[in-house]
C-alpha cells in the first residue's frame, strides 16, 4: 500500500521565496506529492556565472528519485566522460605540481557505495534541467520578477503581500507555509528576526568567466575540471566551464586595493597561466567568503533553507549539495503534515536533523578554504633547477596530504546521520560509528542513509523504494507480522510499501531483519520482528505524532521499548 494525493493547480499550500537550486528542489519534492507550490524569485535566473558547478553523488541521487537523472547527464556540458581531475601546476604554461584524478567521484561506472555518480555541471544547467521538470508538474506555479514584501501568521495559516516588480503592484495570497530558499542576503530571514553567527569576510574573491578559443591545447597538462595555479604571482584556479571554449577563472589573496574587471580581467589570465591569447571576458563577478549559521531555522509556519541559514566557503563543493538536501529533509515532511500523516514532531526535527550537518561541514569547507593557492606556495616553487625541483616536490607531496579532504570526501557526503532526531529511533546500546571525511561507512543504524548495493538485474536497490516510508524485509522466518505493518500504515495514512530481497549483499548490510526507511533514504527504525501497537506504535513515532521512545533492539525477535 502506497498512496500519496495529486492535486491539481490551485491555492498555495507552500510558497518557496527563491528560485535557485534549493527553491527548485523544494518544488520538486512537494509538487511530486501533490502538494500546490508557489515558487517566486525576484531576479532573473540567467547569467553566465557557474556559481556551484559539482553535483554531488548524494544529490544525483536524488535527481535520479526524481526521474531526472538521464537528463541532468545529458545537459552535462563537457559529457560526463570528461574526467574529473584536479590539476596543481605553477601556471598552466609551467610545471606540474600533482594530480587528483576523479575528484569528487565524477567518473561513471557501478560504484557499490551510491546509485549514481557526481558530474561537473555548471549551476545554471542544473537549474534548467530542474526547471524544466518542474513544468511538468501541474501543482507547481512559478512567478519571476516576483518578492516577497511582509506576511502575518496565526495557527491557520500565512497571509503574504507579494509585489510584482515589473509593475510595482502588490497582491495578497494565503498560504500554509513560506520556505525562504533566497540566498544569503535572505528577506525571509530578516522578516522572521534570525540572524547569521560566525566568521565573515574570510577573503575577497572574483569569478571570471571567459571565452578562450585554443587554451585547452595551450598546454601540456592534460584535461581536467580544474586547474590550481600555485605561484607567487597571481595565485587562481582556472577550468573549462561550458561548450564553445568558454573557462572560468578564480584569482586567490588578492590584495585589498586590487580591483579585477571585465577590461584588467584578460591580462590578469595571462599573467596568471603564462599564455597569451586572445582572451574574450564575459563577466567579473565579485564574492566574499564567510563562515555563519543562523541562529534559528524556523519562525511558526516560516522555514530557511540552502544559504538562506548557512553560508561557508565553496571549496570541497558542498553549498549547492547541503542546500538541496535541506530541501529534501523538510520537503516530505512539510507534505506530511499537509495530508495529515505527520504531526509537530516531524517539522521540529528539521532543523535538529540538519543544523549538525551545517556544522560538521562548515568546519571542513573552512578547512579547505585555510590552504588555498598562496598558502601553499613556497619560495622557488618556480625556479628552473635542481632546488626548483626539490620544491616542487615538496609542494606536490603537502598538496597530496592536505588537499586531500577537499577532492575525496565520500565520508562527508553520504555520512549524515540524524541520531538525535525525534523522530528517529534510538538505539541505546549503539554509539555513532565514527566519521571520516574519505571512507564511507554504511550503516543500517536509525538515522544513517540507507546502505546502497546494486541488485543482480542491474538496478539500484534505492529504486525499489517507495515515495513514502518502505519497510525492507530480509529473508526470514515468517512471523505474520508483516500485516500488521502495512494495516497500521494503511489506518494511519502513512504512504507505505514492502520489500521483500533475497541477496545475499544486502542481508550483510542490513544487521536487522526488518528496516524501515524514510522517504529521503534516511532509516527510521530497526527490528527483528514488527512490534504490537500497545508496545510500541511505529509509525506514531517516526512521523513526528508522538514523542521518541528509546528503543533497544537486542539480537532476538523482539523489540524492546523503553
Amino acid at each position: 500500500m502506497e498512496k500519496e494525493a495529486t492535486r491539481s493547480r490551485g491555492k498555495p499550500e507552500v510558497l518557496i521565496v527563491g528560485a535557485g537550486p534549493v527553491g527548485l528542489a523544494l518544488a520538486i519534492e512537494l509538487g511530486q506529492r501533490g502538494v500546490n507550490c508557489l515558487l517566486i524569485d525576484k531576479n532573473p535566473r540567467a547569467g553566465a556565472a557557474p556559481r556551484a558547478k559539482t553535483v554531488n553523488v548524494r544529490t544525483c541521487e536524488h535527481f535520479r528519485r526524481w526521474g531526472i537523472s538521464e537528463a541532468l547527464r545529458a545537459a552535462a556540458p563537457l559529457g560526463i566522460d570528461y574526467p574529473s581531475s584536479i590539476a596543481f601546476t605553477t601556471r598552466m604554461s609551467g610545471h606540474l605540481l600533482t594530480r587528483f584524478n576523479n575528484a569528487l567521484y565524477c567518473a561513471p561506472g557501478r560504484n557499490p557505495m551510491y546509485s549514481e555518480h557526481a558530474q561537473w555541471t555548471p549551476q545554471y544547467t542544473v537549474e534548467r534541467v530542474m526547471r524544466e521538470h518542474i513544468e511538468t508538474i501541474e501543482c507547481v506555479q512559478a512567478r519571476s520578477a516576483c518578492e516577497l514584501q511582509s506576511f502575518t501568521q496565526n495557527d491557520s495559516g500565512v497571509a503574504v503581500t507579494l509585489v510584482d516588480l515589473r509593475t510595482g503592484l502588490t497582491s495578497e495570497v494565503e498560504t500554509q507555509y513560506i520556505v525562504g530558499c533566497d540566498g544569503a542576503s535572505s528577506v525571509v530571514r530578516d522578516l522572521i528576526g534570525s540572524r547569521l553567527e560566525g566568521a565573515f569576510g574570510l577573503s575577497r574573491n572574483y569569478n571570471v568567466v571567459f571565452r578562450a578559443p585554443g587554451l585547452a591545447a595551450a598546454h601540456s597538462h592534460g584535461q581536467a575540471i580544474m586547474y590550481w595555479q600555485i605561484n607567487g604571482e597571481v595565485p587562481s584556479h582556472i577550468g573549462p566551464m561550458d561548450a564553445g571554449d568558454l573557462w572560468f577563472f578564480m584569482p586567490t589573496g588578492l590584495a585589498p586595493d586590487v580591483k579585477v574587471t571585465k577590461e584588467n580581467a584578460g591580462d590578469l589570465i595571462r599573467r596568471a597561466t603564462g599564455i597569451d591569447l586572445p582572451f574574450e571576458v564575459i563577466s567579473v563577478d565579485e564574492w566574499t567568503a564567510h563562515r555563519a549559521v543562523a541562529d534559528k531555522y524556523r519562525a511558526q509556519r516560516v522555514f530557511l533553507a540552502g544559504d538562506a541559514c548557512h553560508l561557508h566557503p565553496p571549496y570541497g563543493g558542498f553549498g549547492m549539495n547541503m542546500g538541496i538536501a535541506d530541501a529534501v529533509d523538510l520537503g516530505w515532511k512539510l507534505a506530511a503534515v499537509l495530508r495529515g500523516w505527520g504531526g509537530a514532531a516531524l517539522l521540529q526535527s528539521y532543523e535538529l536533523e540538519r543544523r549538525p550537518v551545517h556544522m560538521h561541514v562548515l568546519k571542513e569547507a573552512s578547512q579547505n578554504h585555510s590552504k588555498v593557492g598562496a598558502a601553499l606556495f613556497e619560495c622557488g616553487l618556480e625556479d628552473e633547477s635542481e632546488d626548483g625541483e626539490l620544491v616542487r616536490n615538496r609542494v606536490g607531496q603537502r598538496i597530496n596530504a592536505e588537499k586531500l579532504s577537499e577532492f575525496y570526501t565520500l565520508g562527508t557526503i553520504l555520512g549524515d546521520r540524524y541520531l538525535d532526531s525525534p523522530v528517529v529511533q534510538k538505539l541505546l546500546d549503539r554509539d555513532a560509528p565514527p566519521r571520516d571525511f574519505l571512507n564511507y561507512i554504511p550503516s543500517s543504524m536509525p538515522g544513517a542513509r540507507a546502505p546502497h548495493a546494486w541488485l543482480h538485474d542491474g538496478s539500484s536497490l534505492f529504486d525499489h523504494f517507495g515515495r513514502g516510508f518502505t519497510l525492507l524485509v530480509r529473508p526470514a522466518e515468517d512471523h505474520g507480522d508483516i500485516d500488521a505493518a502495512v494495516l497500521h500504515a494503511e489506518r494511519q495514512g502513512v504512504p507505505f510499501s514492502v520489500l521483500r530481497l533475497d541477496n545475499p549483499a544486502v542481508n550483510c548490510l542490513y544487521e536487522h531483519r526488518l528496516t524501515l526507511i524514510r522517504p529521503d533514504q534516511h532509516i527510521a527504525w530497526v527490528g527483528n520482528k514488527w512490534p504490537k501497537s500497545s508496545e510500541l506504535d511505529v509509525f506514531a513515532m517516526v512521523t513526528g505524532r508522538s514523542s521518541r521512545i528509546n528503543v533497544r533492539v537486542p539480537n532476538s525477535e523482539e523489540s524492546i521499548h523503553e
